[in-house]
């Protein structure tokens, strides 16, 4: 890339990311389910400064999700809308939903309609401003291997990702990690029995239904993976480094956001504990569903 067409690249990104921020703006003022009169004066002026910072990074991760895709148009649109919506709120909404003590039920709603405009205006903006609305390189065409196996194994790997993989991660993050921060645990109503295995007897015990809960967050996040793995060009890794981007940093930056919904220490924990978890996280799943394997071995070869 020339410098000129680096110039107009960085032109068109700072221009999405004004599109981006005030969408942003809009869906918070009209359906935020938080209170900003609860907010101290010191929180209300970082606000701003923070929505204009996630606006920027997630305006880049979604530019290079776009450059980056053998999409174009409405196929592309559709799946930008789909990802981001999937990844920056659902997953997120229904764990607070089930999980946060403070959150009344008139507050629920607006969880999940927040980011709507966002995710039904930004990505067609974006493909348009971005030179991808219409097919321009043949090498998207060439043959697509990935994701391309057994009809079985794809179960198999599915399965195994939303069933085991995912509920380990998500517990064992939760517990090392989330559960270090005595105010967390306040804050949820828990205490710490001192050991794992414990805290999972109790979990099992007093509320089993969140592991089926676990499960469908596992097998949704696999979903939100497919179509980038997929559907981006070049090696796998690039594949991975979006993946990775969208679960760990996008999904997650709202808590650089002040919320009188969550004190700062419990936002910093989670911050820590989702970008860790979710970055091994988003590896093995591109690792796992990118090509088929024809033994356990294969698993671990590099061709």
């Amino acid at each position: 890339m020339n410098i000129r067409s680096a110039l107009i690249l960085g032109l068109k990104v700072l221009a999405l990311t004004i599109v981006f921020l005030v969408l942003y703006l809009v869906g918070s003022s009209v359906f935020s389910p938080i209170d900003a009169s609860q907010m101290t004066p010191e929180e209300l002026a970082i606000a701003p400064m923070m929505m204009l910072v996630i606006s920027l990074i997630d305006t880049l991760v979604l530019t290079y999700l776009i450059l980056r895709s053998r999409l174009t148009g409405l196929r592309l649109i559709a799946v930008v809308a789909f990802v981001f919506y999937g990844v920056k709120t659902f997953t997120s909404a229904i764990e607070a939903w089930y999980f946060m003590p403070n959150l009344t039920p008139e507050m629920i709603p607006g969880l999940f309609l927040m980011t709507v405009p966002l995710a039904l205006i930004f990505p067609p903006v974006a493909v348009l401003i971005l030179g991808k609305g219409r097919k321009q390189d043949e090498a998207d065409e060439l043959p697509n291997t990935r994701l391309a196996m057994p009809t079985g194994q794809l179960v198999l790997k599915v399965a195994f990702l939303s069933v085991i993989a995912y509920p380990v991660l998500f517990w064992t993050f939760g517990y090392y990690v989330a559960f270090r921060n005595p105010e967390l645990v306040a804050f949820y109503g828990e205490t710490d029995p001192g050991s794992f295995i414990t805290h999972m007897g109790n979990i099992w015990a007093h509320d089993p239904f969140v592991l089926v809960l676990e499960f469908f967050r596992g097998a949704l996040w696999v979903a939100l993976a497919a179509p980038i793995i997929r559907w981006t060009k070049g090696r796998v890794w690039e594949a991975g480094l979006l993946v990775v981007l969208l679960f760990s940093i996008v999904q997650n930056n709202v808590h650089l956001i002040p919320s009188p919904l969550m004190p700062p220490s419990v936002q910093a924990s989670h911050f820590v504990e989702t970008a860790s978890s979710n970055f091994i996280w988003g590896w093995t799943i591109v690792w796992l569903l990118h090509r088929q394997h024809t033994s356990f071995r294969d698993l671990f070869s590099t061709d």
